[in-house]
């Protein structure tokens, strides 16, 4: 089982959610949203108002977990609000 580690640059807090094998095809907005993460979006994860932002300019409504998984293998996403 892999680890999602959430860290707000803002705050500095981290969060670690553990990912089940069966989560991997699910958009990513939506998986962190279903974990209680707050992330911003006012367009429901059509990929036009670009609020959904982390790290590398990675739009979290554009990609699912896994394809998340295999760019940033360490799990760590940076939201800068949080």
């Amino acid at each position: 089982m892999q680890i999602i580690t959430i860290v707000g640059r803002a705050s500095g807090r981290e969060q670690k959610l553990e990912v089940p094998g069966e989560d991997y095809s699910q958009n990513l907005l939506f998986w962190l949203r279903d974990q209680g993460v707050t992330i911003a979006s006012s367009c429901d994860g059509d990929g036009v108002c670009k609020r959904c932002y982390i790290q590398n300019g990675w739009l979290t409504c554009q990609m699912t977990v896994g394809e998340f998984l295999i760019q940033e293998p360490s799990g760590r996403i940076e939201v800068g609000y949080l």
